[in-house]
């Protein structure tokens, strides 16, 4: 099987409650997309769905626990999907440059995304 880290903005105008409904969005938006590549077949890695309103349950937790966190599972997969805004996401920027020092294929649409056939 081969996996697809799933990458897009998270945070809102803020990083705590009072942008838990934008925060939601994204979170449910990375979800879509990681159903749609698993009833395809492939596996896929959300870390949105992964640390989802930890900024509300756990928020004395730094976003550098989470940026180190997501790196690791950046790493161990084959390609990165970018969602819609990824480019003003800062942590969104950071895992595609490390996605293409990996030599990673970067996928701008779920299609795009299922329709690669990996060597």
């Amino acid at each position: 099987m081969k996996y697809i880290y799933i990458a897009g903005p998270y945070t809102g105008v803020t990083h705590d409650h009072y942008s838990y409904w934008e925060i939601d969005q994204n979170i449910n938006r990375s979800l879509e997309a990681m159903q749609q590549l698993a009833q395809v077949g492939l596996g896929a890695f959300s870390p949105h769905g992964h640390s989802a309103h930890f900024e509300v349950i756990a928020p004395d937790v730094p976003a550098t626990y989470w940026y180190e966190l997501d790196m690791h599972f950046l790493e161990a997969c084959d390609g990165i999907l970018m969602l819609p805004g990824w480019s003003n996401s800062k942590g969104s920027c950071h895992e595609k440059a490390r996605a293409e020092e990996l030599g990673m294929p970067v996928f701008y649409s779920v299609p795009a995304a299922i329709a690669w056939t990996p060597d």
